[in-house]
């Protein structure tokens, strides 16, 4: 199996770590030391004009969202970016290079909701969560120098399944469609275990992956809007973009929802990233593939975004 030098790096410096396996560390030292991780392994924070945090009404009370407005004349276009972490871990500014990177190449205002958390706020708040900041985007992106008819939305890991299940909302409510929705190595079948979960893998796990979706879901794993790959239909969805990494158990799930989802008529491009982890995308602090498919997603933003 081929290993993607810098990534044999990171791995083999957490192996001489020797931690324990994040179930028998438990949640809140998991979720402390992840969020130190990411922050090292992001990319470097490029200057922007301006990074604040909103509120956004929600289903539960005020969503607290970072936004990221680049340098330049507005109105700007929208990223609604639903950050991962299995929607039990992580917060918006574990992302912070990332979020610059995409905001400064794109040209358009990044916004990452901090949405209700499981265990605490299992299936479906982080849904809700997620919907809410996307329709209330459609309706005040103006408010934040935004354009509310350019509006393209993303996530990594259990953000890619948030993506992809808003977009889904947005057709059962009537909503419109973003213009791009980008799946990250997203989470789409919840009850599966496809060939790759099961694959030697490094960095993340099935056992792992059991851990978090228990959490979050319980026992609604085949409830569409927990795995998004049962949807029946999901034909005139937005187009996708869909990222993947070869050494993650989440490689098959996500390569099959791509396949559902051309199979439906939607156009999707699809990109497998040889010899990479799970979490690739966010490593462009030391991860040239990462800073790779980090500006193979900006210039697809700046192609949905261009205007005729």
């Amino acid at each position: 199996m081929y290993i993607d030098p810098q990534i044999k790096t990171f791995i083999d410096g957490l192996v001489k770590l020797d931690m324990p396996h994040p179930v028998e560390l438990g949640l809140e030292a998991t979720r402390d030391g992840f969020s130190q991780m990411w922050q090292q392994v992001n990319p470097p924070s490029r200057e922007l004009a301006k990074i604040e945090d909103i509120q956004i009404p929600g289903p539960a009370g005020d969503i607290r969202a970072k936004v990221y407005t680049p340098n330049g004349d507005g109105p700007f276009p929208v990223l609604a970016y639903f950050h991962g972490g299995g929607c039990c871990m992580m917060a918006p500014e574990d992302y912070d290079g990332t979020n610059t990177a995409l905001a400064e190449d794109a040209g358009c205002i990044v916004v990452v909701p901090a949405y209700r958390r499981a265990p605490e706020n299992p299936f479906p708040a982080p849904l809700e969560d997620c919907f809410a900041t996307y329709t209330w985007l459609q309706a005040n992106a103006g408010d934040i120098g935004g354009d509310p008819a350019r509006i393209a939305i993303a996530g990594d890991s259990g953000g890619g399944y948030l993506t992809a299940t808003v977009a889904q909302e947005a057709k059962r409510n009537g909503a419109a469609q973003p213009l791009l929705q980008v799946l990250i190595y997203p989470m789409t079948d919840m009850g599966g275990l496809p060939p790759s979960r099961i694959e030697e893998t490094m960095f993340l796990d099935d056992r792992t992956l059991q851990w978090v979706i228990g959490m979050h879901v319980g026992d609604n794993r085949l409830d569409p809007r927990a795995s998004p790959i049962l949807e029946p239909d999901v034909a005139d969805l937005a187009p996708a973009v869909v990222i993947a990494a070869q050494i993650d158990p989440l490689r098959d799930e996500g390569k099959a929802y791509a396949s559902k989802l051309r199979n439906a008529g939607v156009p999707v491009r699809y990109h497998l990233y040889d010899g990479v982890v799970h979490g690739f995308f966010n490593m462009g602090g030391f991860c040239d593939q990462g800073n790779v498919a980090v500006a193979q997603v900006a210039d697809a933003l700046r192609g949905c975004f261009a205007k005729d």
